[in-house]
């Protein structure tokens, strides 16, 4: 009996039969968008408890077997639920699901991985709690599992893994710690208070694998009197310099209070049904037809969201000034609207017909799912999303860069960019038919070409598919890759074994980088280096 087969049959006496999942063609784990096509289902364990996360881990150790852990694995164009080799079993922590606490005083809620954005929308809803959440693009996937893997939302409290306060980690060997002032006995300070005594680790459990997170206090943001959804449309291609230079100052400022949006004329498209409806085509979408599509839609070339949450008087000055900003810019036009009160936010919750409107307010949808058909009805994507400076002339540069590697490999350009104060997250997607080999193919080039354009300019994306890990680590290499050995360090301390997501983020433990004998199978194949 080979070492896989005897761990899932001894961790039927920890989490039952009917949460061992055992790899078949009816059952077992796999990434919905494989950029690789053929990929088998793989196994996996769901343990419920944090006492069965530790037994389960402890039988890791025991069996040699390593386990890839995830809250839901929901992480589509990233991987999902994908492993980094075939050796692997799934930790699904997704029955870890309990809302311990939410406190609508000092507003936090205390959460398990396996804990949705719909759940705990429905959770503040159902009790009235006058409090609002930041979600990301579809509320399926773990509020826990988002925030660890850095990423995002918008309203002010979008950058999702800063509102982390206090974790409960289970270590590789089955320990069990919690951070901050959670450190101690007795106390309610865990999720209010982000220091405790010595050095700060919670940083070192994000997109981690190091440790496994079974709860957090996440702090959420108190309900607004008046929330303001406001929109830039821009006419020209070419005045997306000017756009993200006001646009930016203006989140400097604290005049507009979250990540503002900028979307392109794909991007609505994607909104409004596949490809096939807008362009039949061979290649991108060419520019003149870009150009009829958005006077078709309504809309312009730059498509901008912000918003403006607070006291009436306050939002009211606030949106004064961005109108300001904006004023005497031939092809520029600012709107917005007021919801106030609870009458008013509830138009601003049930007005779906708005995606971005719904998310700034805070409100879980899966409506963007759609957007997946739109290469193929059996659609797909990969997210390539470098972080880059929020300068106006860098990011038209970058993307005319990679305008131009879209068109060379035969896709048309996605833009949905995230900007933030200093820095801006380059969303871009490369939508393709699931198991089209010579499409995927592409798409693998166009990726590849992506991050090379970036690493070039000195940007890299924020987190990865995890089929490139290795090669965005390689990335970091200051120093002869100083940071990633500092990492294995860690790693090698922390996990002797190599059992916890070995890989995660392109850091391996000493086997794998070592491919002993002793290394389990499928790992040779991997190893980075």
């Amino acid at each position: 009996m080979d070492a896989q087969t005897r761990f899932l049959d001894q961790a039927e006496a920890i989490v039952g039969a009917d949460n061992v999942v055992r790899a078949t063609p009816e059952e077992g784990y796999i990434d919905p968008y494989p950029l690789n096509p053929g990929r088998a289902k793989w196994p996996g364990v769901r343990p419920g408890s944090v006492d069965e996360v530790q037994a389960v881990v402890r039988l890791a150790n025991e069996t040699g077997v390593p386990l890839w852990s995830f809250s839901k694995g929901k992480n589509l164009g990233y991987g999902g639920p994908e492993p980094r080799t075939r050796g692997m079993v799934a930790l699904d922590l997704s029955r870890l699901n309990r809302i311990i606490e939410v406190d609508d005083r000092l507003n936090y809620a205390v959460i398990e991985p396996g804990v949705t954005f719909f759940d705990l929308f429905e959770h503040i809803q159902d009790k009235g709690l006058k409090l609002w959440m930041s979600v990301p693009a579809l509320g399926w996937g773990s509020v826990m599992g988002n925030a660890l893997d850095r990423g995002y939302g918008m309203t002010p409290m979008g950058d999702h893994v800063q509102s982390i306060c206090g974790m409960e980690v289970v270590l590789p060997d089955g320990e069990l710690v919690r951070t901050g002032m959670w450190a101690m006995e007795g106390t309610e300070l865990g999720p209010i208070f982000k220091g405790g005594f010595g050095p700060t680790l919670d940083g070192i459990f994000t997109q981690s694998n190091l440790g496994i997170v079974t709860k957090i206090g996440l702090w959420l943001m108190p309900w607004p009197d008046v929330y303001v959804n406001g929109d830039v449309v821009v006419e020209r291609e070419e005045d997306m310099p000017k756009l993200v230079d006001i646009l930016t100052q203006l989140r400097r400022e604290d005049v507009i209070q979250n990540n503002a949006l900028c979307g392109n004329v794909v991007r609505a498209a994607t909104m409004n049904g596949p490809r096939s409806r807008w362009y039949q085509g061979e290649g991108s979408i060419p520019d003149d037809r870009l150009e009829e599509m958005r006077q078709e839609m309504g809309i312009g070339q730059w498509n901008a969201k912000f918003a403006i949450y607070g006291d009436k008087g306050l939002a009211e000055r606030r949106l004064e000034i961005i109108k300001e900003r904006f004023a005497g810019l031939d092809g520029f036009t600012v709107k917005a609207r007021f919801y106030e009160g609870a009458e008013g936010m509830q138009v601003a919750y049930e007005d779906i017909a708005d995606i971005d409107r719904t998310q700034m307010a805070g409100v879980p949808t899966l409506k963007p799912l759609s957007t997946v058909a739109w290469a193929a009805e059996n659609g797909g994507h990969i997210d390539a999303a470098p972080i880059i400076p929020a300068r106006g002339d860098e990011v038209w540069a970058f993307y005319r860069e990679a305008k131009e590697l879209y068109r060379q490999f035969g896709f048309d350009l996605y833009i949905g960019y995230h900007l933030y104060p200093r820095h801006m997250v380059h969303v871009t997607m490369i939508f393709f038919e699931n198991d089209n080999r010579e499409q995927l193919a592409r798409a693998r080039e166009l990726y590849s070409a992506l991050l090379a354009a970036a690493r070039r300019r000195g940007y890299a994306p924020y987190r990865s598919h995890v089929d490139y890990m290795d090669v965005i680590a390689d990335g970091f290499d200051y120093n002869h890759n100083a940071i990633r050995r500092l990492q294995e360090s860690l790693k090698d301390a922390l996990d002797p074994n190599g059992i916890l997501s070995p890989g995660k983020q392109g850091v391996w433990p000493r086997r794998y980088r070592e491919v002993t004998a002793e290394a389990p199978d499928g790992v040779a194949e991997s190893v980075p280096r």
